[in-house]
């Protein structure tokens, strides 16, 4: 199964991190948010929010998901494919991840569906990450947990 880290390595973290930091000292420590979304109703909406860290910026390589619609079964070989839409918002920057809400199952990895970022992110620390899921399941409830996958980047005076 390919991961962040066949796509981003630390060697290509480190360089991305160290170009943006401008040579600074840097300290990287793997890190990850979660958030979890219970009892999503077909065609409603949940907003959340994420708090990133105030004592460092954090580069987000991947984001990951995991569903439970109500009543089904669930093993390794078959994940729920939940029919929800994710629109994400930096409070920092002002920005959306995408122009509008898109398809969980095709910006997020789920399992072994594989949907890497195509570049990392970074987020400020101190900033908020507003996360948003609507579901367009006809009947079902959904339960998702949303995983931000990265590292954190701590700066210092050379």
């Amino acid at each position: 199964m390919e991961s962040a880290e066949a796509k981003f390595g630390v060697s290509e973290i480190e360089a991305f991190a160290s170009k943006f930091y401008q040579g600074r000292p840097l300290l990287l420590t793997p890190y990850g948010y979660n958030l979890t979304f219970t009892a999503l109703t077909a065609g409603s909406s949940a907003t959340q929010v994420v708090n990133i860290a105030a004592n460092a910026d954090f580069i987000m390589t991947n984001i990951h998901h995991r569903a439970n619609v109500a009543a089904a079964g669930q093993n390794v070989s078959t994940k729920v494919a939940p029919l929800a839409r994710i629109l994400i918002t930096d409070s920092g920057s002002n920005e959306q991840f995408t122009n509008s809400a898109v398809d969980l199952e095709n910006y997020s990895t789920n399992g072994n569906i594989i949907n890497l970022l195509p570049y990392p992110r970074i987020i400020s620390g101190r900033s908020t990450l507003t996360v948003q899921l609507t579901s367009f399941e006809a009947s079902q409830t959904l339960n998702i947990d949303v995983f931000f996958e990265g590292v954190l980047v701590r700066a210092y005076a050379q």
